[in-house]
């Protein structure tokens, strides 16, 4: 998997309004080869090349090209560092569109002092059809306001529970960007309100745990982030910690499928209260666009069976929605 690694020093603009940058303390000798290690577990960003299944998609939308960042929870110099590697990273994809999926900052201090250089960073996102962003719960419990005004600044479109049409190869494609679940602002009817039964659709939902509220409204396919690909993962068995996902830690990372679509869970770029990463690098997300019926492989179900093939038809008509009580979450990622 195509890696991409931080310099030392960070990529400077003379527009940018970046704090101004302390100086690191360099660990005793004997401590210098594990904590080299531990850097780059955090820092190196490993490229994602995925066929995305979208159910439904138009022919002209087979191979276009979109790019996926996520909690990037930008608290410290080093944070701001890596979200400019993966800005230079996703510019050198070409992509056709770019997905922000929440959790921009852990919280409102870090937030107050990184805002600027946090904006003026994404604003040099070069995409050929647009950048589109939603919010995470972090992202709610920090400033949404102050936040959602930078992503504006620069030049994101920000999904709050709506949904954009992109015109793609004489074709439209329609993003959809759920708000919060956490932050108990996600409105799935509103999200998909304007959309057609007979639209294709990729779902911007912070929080993978989403699909259980918009499994009826047939999403061609969901991109979510909140998890940090569960920090710790183990070869041939993922992450051992506790599932914080009601629909299980399998969907913490990579490509799933939920019912009848898939889900792509990413890994993240930054971390939050730990600053520890083990086999989870931080990851940017290189879609290729394929028609669902085209995936060449069917991945194990739950059980270890083989998932039975998913049909690539077009979006059923919506049920009404029964509004239910729901317990909060009490952990946080």
């Amino acid at each position: 998997m195509p890696t991409a690694e931080l310099s030392p020093a960070s990529p400077k603009s003379p527009h940018s309004a970046s704090p101004p940058r302390r100086r690191r303390r360099k660990p005793p000798l004997a401590l210098r080869p594990l904590h080299r290690m531990w850097r780059r577990t955090i820092d190196q960003l490993d490229v994602a090349h995925v066929d995305l299944p979208v159910r439904g998609l138009n022919p002209e939308h087979r191979g276009v090209i979109a790019c996926q960042i996520s909690d990037f929870h930008v608290d410290r110099d080093e944070d701001l560092a890596r979200l400019a590697l993966a800005v230079q990273t996703i510019n050198a994809q070409h992509p056709d569109l770019v997905f922000l999926t929440g959790d921009y900052f852990s919280g409102p201090e870090t937030m107050r002092r990184y805002l600027g250089a946090f904006r003026d960073e994404l604003h040099k996102l070069a995409p050929k059809s647009g950048v589109f962003a939603i919010l995470g719960n972090h992202d709610h419990w920090a400033s949404a306001e102050r936040i959602s005004e930078a992503l504006r600044g620069a030049g994101a479109d920000l999904l709050a529970n709506e949904s954009r049409r992109v015109k793609l190869n004489g074709s439209e494609l329609v993003i959809v960007g759920m708000d919060d679940l956490w932050a108990r602002r996600a409105a799935p009817a509103r999200a998909f309100a304007e959309v057609r039964d007979d639209d294709a659709t990729i779902l911007l939902a912070h929080n993978p745990d989403s699909a259980l509220y918009v499994r009826h409204l047939h999403p061609g396919v969901q991109l979510s982030g909140h998890t940090h690909g569960g920090v710790v993962r183990i070869p041939f068995y993922g992450s051992p910690l506790r599932s914080i996902l009601r629909i299980g830690k399998d969907f913490y990372s990579g490509l799933n499928r939920y019912e009848d679509f898939y889900i792509y869970t990413n890994r993240g770029l930054g971390t939050f209260f730990v600053r520890i990463r083990i086999n989870c690098r931080p990851e940017v997300s290189r879609f290729s666009l394929v028609p669902l019926s085209e995936l060449a492989h069917q991945p194990l179900a739950a059980n270890g069976a083989v998932a039975a093939p998913i049909e690539d038809h077009p979006r059923r008509k919506r049920r009404a929605i029964r509004r239910r009580k729901h317990r909060q979450p009490r952990s946080a990622i």
